[in-house]
Parts: C-alpha cells; structure tokens; sequence
C-alpha cells in the first residue's frame, strides 16, 4: 500500500515538473516575441537590419540583396556555438566567391571586447557583426542559439536551423547551393 502511494506521489510530482517546464517554455517564447514581433520561419521576408562589425564598420542586409546570405545568431558564451565556428570558416571559405555571403551576429553583451578576442581565437575572417542589445535577434525572433537563416537572392528566407549544424555536410551544403544555383 505504501508503494502505490510513493508511486502515486511519483507520478503527481513528474506531471506538475512537466507542467511547470511547458509553462517555463511557454513563457520563453512569448518574451522573445514581446512587443508583437513575429518568429520568422521559412517563407518569411527577411527583416532589415544594419549592423556594425568589431572594427565599426556598418553593414546592411539589403545590401545583399542579389546573393544568398546566411544570418547566423550565436554567441561566445554558447558550447555549441563554439563548436560549430569551424564548420561555419569551411563552408564561408568554399562558398563565398560564389554569391555567397555569411553574417554571423553575435548577440554577446560584452560587445566588441569579448567577439574580437573571440575572432582571434578561432581564426575567423567572415563578417561578424554586433546586436548586444538583440534588437535584430529580436526582429528574428530568435531563443535559441545558435540560429540559422539562409536568405534566397530575392530576401526570402528559405530555410531555418535551431541548433548547431555541421555547415560542411553534404545535405547543408546542398541547401545553400540550390538557392546559389536559382536565378
């Protein structure tokens, strides 16, 4: 009889835990979308945004418009951010005289110091550029990093990815040339 009771507490307790995170998560997503701002997916146009890199130059999205570009959310901070960088230096490298444009926005509050150091680190010559008060991770709707957007010539975003990625595998690779291969 006591077990069924421990079992029947055991249970209780699991069902508000998974309440109580679904509500956490519920919450998650409806802060990052304040203010009415959309969760752009696949399908979407593109928010506009003009950002600034580590040595102050300013650079715009619209300014792409004709190339694909990749808009990749990350941060310093992020292990899986981290991790991915390599992958993101290859796949910039192999792509990027054709059409190709990579813009990595680092959303870390510490701003130029802690990305520049970073850059250093890793070796990493693609543009990166700074939202350290997320504003256009905000236009986004981004809440996790870090986060993909592959953007067609006409400034429609054409696939999202939440999570790290292995940018050098075959299938990602695809994406980004089916989209440089269409006019």
């Amino acid at each position: 009889m006591e077990k069924k009771i421990e079992d029947k507490k055991k249970v209780v307790f699991l069902f508000i835990l998974t309440i109580c995170i679904l509500l956490l998560f519920a919450g998650y997503i409806v802060s990052a979308r304040k203010g009415g701002a959309k969760i752009i997916t696949s399908g979407d146009t593109a928010p506009e945004f003009n950002l600034r890199t580590p040595d102050g130059r300013e650079v715009r999205l619209s300014s792409r418009r004709g190339r694909v570009v990749m808009v990749h959310f990350w941060a310093t901070w992020c292990a899986p951010c981290r991790e991915e960088m390599p992958t993101l230096k290859e796949l910039y490298h192999y792509l990027n005289d054709k059409d190709f444009d990579l813009l990595a926005i680092s959303v870390d509050e510490g701003g130029t110091g802690a990305v520049s150091d970073f850059m250093k680190k890793y070796r990493l010559d693609f543009p990166v550029l700074l939202d350290s008060e997320r504003v256009v991770s905000g236009l986004y709707g981004t809440y996790r990093f870090p986060e993909t957007y592959i953007i067609d010539r006409s400034g429609i975003v054409r696939y999202k990815a939440i999570g790290p990625r292995d940018w050098t595998s075959m299938a990602n690779v695809q994406i980004v040339q089916k989209l440089l291969e269409s006019r």
